[in-house]
């Protein structure tokens, strides 16, 4: 398998955390490097990462990538937590607000690294502001660090680390001066998963 993307990216994380989990090899093309960056491209017409060539196919966004590496290893004891029922729904309602809070932070990321006088832009104050909203709801969904009784890693815990730990990284909010999300990167910061595809720096 090939998966372009960077090892930054919060969206290529999770799918580097699956496949050390269920023990998928896979071939990195940095997409932060021009070469990788072009190669992508002539593949994906959105031109965002993870996108991977697997199986003669290429599939993008981590979410179809997820979905298929997790059909294909179906069986496989360390994929992330299949959950059913109401809870299934509740657990899209948890990833959807965690890829929203991360792809605001991205918005303002970008701009700022551009030049932009993030707090002159009504915008970029919302983005801001979102972030803070939504990773303040999602404090209120954990249990003990997780988002079930079942203290197994789902799609929603996977996500939510990678984005806290992104947004920590990144320096987009005060991650450290948060108590409970503080808690939450060094409990699960231990798990084989996370080492493996740790941040730089």
């Amino acid at each position: 398998m090939k998966l372009y993307g960077s090892i930054t990216s919060p969206f290529v994380r999770r799918v580097r955390f699956l496949c050390h989990e269920i023990g998928q090899s896979f071939e990195m093309i940095d997409t932060a490097a021009d070469a990788g960056q072009a190669e992508m491209r002539t593949k994906n017409p959105i031109w965002k990462v993870p996108c991977v060539e697997v199986d003669g196919m290429i599939l993008w966004d981590s979410h179809t990538i997820i979905d298929y590496l997790s059909e294909k290893h179906s069986g496989n004891a360390k994929l992330l937590r299949q959950p059913h029922g109401a809870e299934k729904w509740r657990e899209k309602n948890l990833i959807t607000a965690a890829d929203a809070c991360v792809e605001s932070a991205i918005n303002v990321f970008y701009l700022r690294k551009d030049g932009v006088e993030i707090d002159k832009v009504a915008y970029l104050v919302k983005q801001r502001a979102r972030v803070g909203s939504i990773l303040a709801w999602l404090k209120t969904q954990l249990q003990d660090n997780y988002f079930t009784a079942e203290k197994k890693i789902g799609l929603s815990e996977l996500t939510l680390y990678c984005i806290l730990d992104w947004i920590r990284f990144r320096e987009m909010y005060p991650v450290a001066e948060d108590a409970e999300l503080r808690a939450y990167l060094q409990f699960h910061g231990e798990h084989p998963g996370f080492v493996a595809t740790k941040l730089p720096g």
